[in-house]
C-alpha cells in the first residue's frame, strides 16, 4: 500500500448504486478492481451508529486502497441507516441486515465475476457478516474485527457507551426514548432489534460453510479476540488466523474530523488477503436465489404510502466533486427545492441521519431535497486531511462549491428558489451564500460556529476557557485513553490565540477589547439580518443547549431588538450541557419541528398546497 501522505491523492472515486431485495434499498458505492482484477472481491459491513459516521471517511479509504490492489470492493448502508430504506425502528433488523449483506454478496460475485466474496465486518457489522455467511450467503471468507460471539455484548458495549456520554454532561446517550430504544450518540437501537441481538449467539449457529473458509480474527486495541467465537471457528474447520487490530477507537469513535485511519489493520488485511490460499472454491448452489437488481435511482415508500425516489448526483467540481443524493416526490413538486449542507466534517446523512429524514419527509410534501458531501466530506472526492484545520471550513472554498451546487441543480431542472440547511459550518454557509444569492428564498441555521466569522478568535477563546473546565471532567481522560479525543483541536485554538495576541490585540485593555468585539461583531450582524430583510429571505436560526455561541450573543446583547427583523426567527432550546450535533431525541425532535414550520412558512407564501396531514416529526434514526 501507499504511505499515509499519499493515500488521500491518489484514492478512486466510486460508483453510487442501490441493490434492492425484499422490499429493501440497499445504497452501495462500489470500488471497481484498478489493474487486473484478482479471484476475490470485498463488501465492507459497517458498524452501528456513530461509529458508522465516525469511520465513514476512514473505509472509503480502505475500500480505494484494495481496490488499487485488485480487489473490486463495495461498502454498504445496513438497512435503516445512511442512504439505506428504511428507520432503526421498523421492525426486524436483524433480519432486515442480514438480508441485506447476503443481497450484495450475491450482487458482488455476479457483477465481478469474482471466485470468492470476502465480508470484512467492524463491531456489529462482523455480527450480521457471520450471521449471513452461517444463513447461507454466498460469502466464503471473513475478516472480523472487534466481533463478540453474542450479540448481547454489542448491546451492553453500546449501553456502556450511552452511559459514558450521559456522565460526560452531553445527556446524549441513557435518555428515555420513551419505548425502549437505546440512544447512542444520537443514533437508535429499538427494543426489538436489542431483543433479537440479546438472542443472537454465533457460536452456537451451525455454520458447515466455515469448513472451506478464510477466517481473519482482529484483536481491538490490544484486548484479545472472542475465545468462544475462536473456538467456534475452529471447531467448524475454518483456516483462522489472529491479528492486532490497534486503531479501533482512533477511527471508529473519535471526535471528526480527527478519526484516524488504522493504517497498520488496513496492511494486515491485505497481507492476508494476499497469501497463497489452501481452501477450496465452494460449490455452486442447486437452487440459487434470484440475482438482486441494480438500480441508479429507486423509490422509498414513506410511511402513510407516499413514494418518493432518490437518485445520486455527482457535481464536477476541481477541489473534489461533490457527490448527493437528490429526493424527489414522485408526482407533483412545489416551486422551492431544499439543499442540505454537511454538519462540519459530518457525511451527508447529517448528524443522526437527520438529513435523510428531513429530504424524506419533505420531498413527500412535493419539495426536491438534495443532501450534498462538498469536496473532502464523506464520498465527495478531496484531500481530507485540510478539514483538520477548523479555518478551512470557512474558506471561499466551500461557499464557492455550494454555489456550484445551486447551478447544478438548476441547470438539472429543478426550481431555482432554494430552501438552505445546515448545522455548525453547514449553517454558516447558509448564511453566507443567502446574502450573496438571491435565489436562497430562507435558510435554516442550526447550532452555527459562527454568524459572523471573525477569523476564529472567538472560538479559540470559547475552547480555551472551556478546556480547564474539560480537564476536570474523568470521562475527558477516559476519552483519551482509548484515543477518542487528540490535543490537534486545543492546539490549532492556541495557535489563532497566539496569532491574534502578535497583531497586538493585547495593547488594549481587556474590558475595551471586550467591548470593541462586541460591536463590531454587533453593526456586522446587523448587516446580515438587514441584507436577509431587503431580500425579503426567511431565516430560522436554532440554539440548543449551552452553544457558546448563543451565550456570547446573549452576554453582548445582540438578542434583543429582534422584533426589527421579523424574517428571522431564532429559537433556543434549553438543555443541559453542549449539545452540539442534537444527540438527544428531544432535541432532534424539536430541530425537525421548527425546519417543518420554516418549510410551511415558505410553502404558504408561494402558495404551494401542502398535505395538510399531520407529518411524523419523531426522528427514526
Amino acid at each position: 500500500m501507499k504511505s499515509s501522505p499519499d493515500i488521500e491523492a491518489s484514492l478512486s472515486s466510486a460508483k453510487p448504486l442501490y441493490i434492492s431485495d425484499q422490499g429493501e434499498s440497499i445504497f452501495a458505492m462500489l470500488h471497481e478492481a484498478q489493474g487486473p482484477a484478482r479471484e476475490v472481491a470485498v463488501i465492507l459491513c459497517p458498524p452501528f451508529g456513530w461509529e458508522d459516521m465516525c469511520s465513514y471517511r476512514s473505509r472509503r479509504e480502505w475500500a480505494s486502497l484494495l481496490a488499487a490492489e485488485g480487489f473490486a470492493t463495495l461498502r454498504i448502508d445496513l438497512p435503516g441507516s445512511g442512504d439505506s430504506s428504511g428507520g432503526p425502528r421498523d421492525p426486524e433488523r436483524l433480519r432486515a441486515w442480514t438480508d441485506a449483506v447476503a443481497a450484495s454478496a450475491r450482487w458482488l460475485s455476479s457483477a465481478t465475476g469474482a471466485r470468492r466474496i470476502l465480508a470484512i465486518g467492524i463491531g456489529l457489522g462482523g455480527a450480521i457478516a457471520y450471521r449471513a455467511l452461517a444463513l447461507g450467503a454466498p460469502i466464503d471468507d471473513l475478516v472480523l474485527w472487534g466481533v463478540a460471539s453474542r450479540g448481547r455484548t454489542h448491546v451492553r458495549e453500546l449501553r456502556a457507551f450511552s452511559s459514558m456520554e450521559s456522565a460526560g454532561d452531553e445527556a446524549a446517550g441513557a435518555e428515555d426514548s420513551g419505548d425502549g430504544s437505546l440512544v447512542v450518540a444520537g443514533y437508535v437501537l429499538s427494543a426489538d432489534t436489542q431483543r433479537e441481538l440479546g438472542e443472537l449467539d454465533l457460536a452456537e449457529l451451525d455454520c458447515a460453510r466455515l469448513d472451506s473458509a478464510r477466517v481473519l480474527m482482529l484483536e481491538r486495541d490490544g484486548r484479545a479476540v472472542d475465545p468462544r467465537l475462536r473456538a467456534a471457528i475452529e471447531q467448524r474447520g475454518a483456516e483462522v488466523t489472529v491479528s492486532a487490530g490497534d486503531g479501533y477507537a482512533g477511527m471508529m469513535m473519535a471526535e471528526l474530523p480527527h478519526a484516524l485511519s488504522a493504517h497498520e489493520v488496513f496492511e494486515t488485511v491485505s497481507s492476508w488477503l494476499l497469501e497463497e490460499s489452501a481452501a477450496v472454491a465452494v460449490e455452486e448452489e442447486a437452487s440459487p436465489p434470484p440475482l438482486p437488481e441494480e438500480h441508479a435511482s429507486v423509490e422509498i415508500a414513506m410511511g402513510d404510502g407516499t413514494r418518493v425516489r432518490e437518485t445520486p448526483i455527482t457535481i464536477p467540481h476541481p477541489l473534489g466533486d461533490p457527490i448527493g443524493i437528490l429526493t424527489e416526490p414522485v408526482g407533483p413538486a412545489v416551486a422551492v427545492c431544499a439543499v442540505w449542507l454537511n454538519a462540519g466534517p459530518q457525511r451527508r446523512t447529517g448528524p443522526n441521519r437527520m438529513w435523510v429524514e428531513t429530504a424524506r419527509r419533505w420531498a413527500a410534501l412535493g419539495v426536491p431535497s438534495f443532501r450534498v458531501d462538498l469536496a473532502a466530506i464523506g464520498d465527495a472526492d478531496g484531500d481530507s486531511r485540510s478539514l483538520l484545520d477548523v479555518r478551512s471550513y470557512y474558506t471561499g472554498d466551500h461557499l464557492e462549491q455550494v454555489r456550484v451546487v445551486l447551478d447544478a441543480l438548476q441547470a438539472r431542472g429543478l426550481p431555482a428558489r432554494f430552501i438552505l440547511g445546515g448545522l455548525c459550518a453547514g449553517a454558516h454557509w447558509a448564511l453566507r451564500i443567502a446574502q450573496e444569492d438571491s435565489r436562497v428564498c430562507a435558510v435554516a441555521v442550526l447550532n452555527p460556529g459562527y454568524l459572523v466569522y471573525d477569523g476564529g478568535l472567538s472560538n479559540a477563546i470559547g475552547q480555551s476557557r472551556s478546556l480547564a473546565a474539560m480537564l476536570l471532567k474523568p470521562s475527558t481522560w477516559s476519552r483519551v485513553v482509548r484515543g477518542q479525543v487528540t490535543p490537534s483541536a486545543h492546539l490549532a485554538s492556541l495557535r489563532t490565540l497566539l496569532t491574534a495576541f502578535g497583531r497586538k490585540l493585547l495593547r488594549l485593555p481587556s474590558r475595551i477589547l471586550r467591548r470593541g468585539n462586541a460591536q463590531r461583531g454587533g453593526n456586522e450582524l446587523t448587516k446580515v439580518f438587514d441584507r436577509l430583510r431587503e431580500q425579503d429571505q426567511r431565516a430560522l436560526i436554532m440554539f440548543a443547549g449551552e452553544e457558546r455561541l448563543y451565550a456570547q450573543l446573549l452576554a453582548a446583547g445582540r438578542l434583543s431588538g429582534l422584533e426589527r427583523w421579523p424574517n428571522i426567527s431564532l429559537e433556543h432550546v434549553a438543555f443541559p450541557g453542549e449539545m452540539h450535533t442534537l444527540r438527544p431525541l428531544v432535541l432532534q425532535r424539536e430541530a425537525h419541528r421548527l425546519v417543518d414550520e420554516l418549510l410551511q412558512r415558505e410553502l404558504e407564501r408561494i402558495g404551494a398546497q401542502a398535505d395538510p396531514a399531520p407529518v411524523e416529526l419523531r426522528p427514526t434514526g
